[in-house]
């Protein structure tokens, strides 16, 4: 687990960043956003939350803009 600092490991940043650019590309192929889109707090700490459990990027594009029941 994280501790409570504001530092990522590297290898986690990294991955995180591709993850993500992974993810905003699929969110456009669906057309849930266009570009440019700049995600709220709110957003990224779902997109974090999303990486971690270990959604793919377009599971995480689906769970965050996708029809909800």
């Amino acid at each position: 687990m994280f501790n409570e600092s504001n530092q990522l490991p590297y290898e986690y940043e990294r991955d995180l960043d591709a993850w993500t650019c992974a993810w905003y590309d699929a969110a456009v192929a669906r057309n849930f956003v266009r570009s440019p889109y700049h995600p709220d707090a709110a957003t990224v700490r779902r997109l974090q939350a999303y990486f971690h459990v270990g959604l793919l990027p377009a599971e995480a594009a689906e769970a965050c803009f996708g029809i909800k029941h």
